[in-house]
């Protein structure tokens, strides 16, 4: 005799189907802070290895030569010339820490007899070097400065997120009206020593973080409405030659880092709440974007005999 075997097939409501995606939605919302976070921990991290990576080569560099590298290299052009205000030189502190920085060959191509705009050095200069770049950084690693569109080929330079301490500075006294008359570390044509820093290594900036996306608040007073940083160079405005535009790989501590209302001269970190620095004395610390203007342009000096506190 034959039984037959009925056999009863279970499936999901749509009630507990929803009840299942919705469990799954609350873990995905649990879970994917964390995930970043820690991705962003991580991409930081990379960031603090690269100024430190910086901080070393800059010693390296006053070890060799005796003296810091240069903010950036300025020479008048020849006398009688149609550019003869205009900046026939322009190589930064980037350019000059690349032997340090194991980027000896891409040091060798720059031709510092002719000016860095020349098309010459376009290769070297429109390198982008992950030294230069924060992971967090998400708008300089495959953008340019462009200083002349109407060039051919364009006249750019490959984008940074580090630009060097050209210290504090007023309406009056800043990196491009008077480049010369800075209290920070770098600046155009300088040869600052360890022993020039005598309010201490640890106490005075050497890099910050800056990105080159929109300025915090909008376009400023002179128009700008986002950040030009590079590495390799601080070049003449065509528009007016004599404007070095030091602000291409300097900042100044007037402005605090993503401060709204600020200045391209500033800095723009990208992460949150705080930037990362390389001090001269080789360590990396982060500072709150918060922090008081005082202390910040005291951090900013190099010889200014204040009184630093905990930051």
């Amino acid at each position: 005799m034959s039984r037959s075997i009925r056999r009863l097939v279970h499936g999901f409501t749509i009630i507990e189907l929803l009840v299942v995606i919705a469990i799954i939605a609350v873990l995905i919302a649990l879970v994917l802070p964390a995930v970043q976070q820690a991705r962003e921990t991580a991409r930081r991290l990379a960031c603090k290895n690269n100024l430190k990576q910086i901080a070393l080569a800059i010693h390296n560099y006053e070890s060799s030569c005796g003296m810091l590298p240069p903010g950036y290299i300025h020479k008048l052009g020849p006398s009688g010339s149609a550019e003869e205000q205009a900046n026939h030189a322009g190589l930064a502190w980037g350019t000059m820490l690349l032997p340090q920085l194991e980027q000896t060959g891409l040091y060798d191509q720059f031709n510092a007899e002719i000016p860095v705009w020349n098309v010459s050095n376009l290769s070297p200069r429109e390198m982008h070097l992950p030294v230069f770049l924060c992971p967090s950084d998400q708008y300089s690693a495959s953008a340019f400065v462009v200083r002349d569109e109407n060039s051919s080929p364009v006249e750019q330079y490959a984008s940074a997120s580090y630009a060097a301490n050209w210290g504090p500075s007023d309406a009056t006294v800043n990196l491009d009206d008077t480049p010369l008359t800075s209290q920070g570390v770098f600046y155009r044509n300088s040869s600052t020593r360890i022993r020039d820093i005598s309010d201490g290594l640890s106490n005075t900036l050497a890099i910050g973080e800056r990105t080159n996306g929109p300025i915090p608040g909008g376009a400023t007073i002179g128009g700008h409405a986002v950040f030009e940083t590079a590495w390799s160079a601080a070049v003449r405005d065509v528009n007016d030659l004599a404007d070095d535009h030091g602000h291409m790989v300097l900042f100044e501590t007037r402005f605090r880092p993503n401060q709204p209302g600020g200045d391209d001269k500033g800095l723009s970190a990208p992460h949150d709440g705080m930037a990362q620095f390389a001090l001269c004395d080789g360590s990396v610390r982060g500072i709150s974007q918060n922090i008081a203007g005082s202390l910040y342009d005291a951090l900013g000096t190099r010889a200014g005999r204040e009184i630093i506190g905990e930051f």
